[in-house]
């Protein structure tokens, strides 16, 4: 086993899992990702199935974790920006304490560990230029306890995909424990404070 493969199996992928899509199944995706509205009697009246076989697929598609219907959102409508952050974490236990800590961050759109020097990435999004300020320099992912170096970029215009997997989350309790209301930047109107803050002032 290569060093790629131990490094999975490490974090819990399992390698020797299904692997690949049934022709039914791929065609069954293909109508999904055009529209997650689409019925089981229109998917079989295209497929040539039965909606009770069309409705079997699907469920062992989100049962076995290979799919998920949900909704997602589109950042250009919404006028949002994003940032791409790596970080050098100082050991693994680092690494888990930070992915842990973030993995539930409202403005989180993409996390996961990386090979190599930088050993997490992340993709967040923002309201606006200033909020982008916020999340990648006084709070968030940089700051974190065990980051050794940092870096971030800041992205122009989403190409693919249109719709990204924006958490839309309930006004209580920010994930990560960060105090918005104490924040010098929340009092001062350049950020929105944190989506899951019961006073955040944006549009998330």
């Amino acid at each position: 086993m290569d060093k790629f493969s131990n490094h999975y199996k490490r974090y819990g992928y399992n390698l020797n899992m299904r692997g690949k899509l049934s022709s039914v199944e791929r065609r069954i995706v293909r109508i999904l990702q055009r529209d997650g509205r689409a019925s089981y009697s229109e998917m079989g009246k295209s497929l040539g199935m039965t909606h009770v076989a069309v409705r079997k697929h699907v469920m062992r598609l989100i049962e076995e974790g290979v799919m998920k219907v949900s909704a997602c959102l589109s950042p250009r409508a919404l006028d949002l920006r994003h940032a791409v952050v790596l970080i050098e974490a100082s050991d693994d236990k680092s690494i888990s304490k930070i992915i842990e800590k973030f993995r539930d961050c409202p403005r989180l759109i993409f996390l996961s560990r990386l090979i190599g020097g930088n050993n997490i990435i992340a993709i967040m999004v923002a309201e606006d230029i200033n909020v982008l300020e916020s999340i990648t320099s006084v709070c968030a992912l940089r700051t974190a306890e065990g980051v050794r170096r940092s870096e971030v970029m800041v992205g122009s215009s989403i190409v693919y995909p249109e719709y990204l997997p924006i958490r839309i989350v309930e006004r209580s309790e920010v994930p990560c424990g960060a105090d918005c209301g104490s924040c010098g930047r929340f009092k001062e109107g350049l950020c929105p404070g944190c989506p899951a803050f019961p006073h955040y002032k944006g549009s998330l």
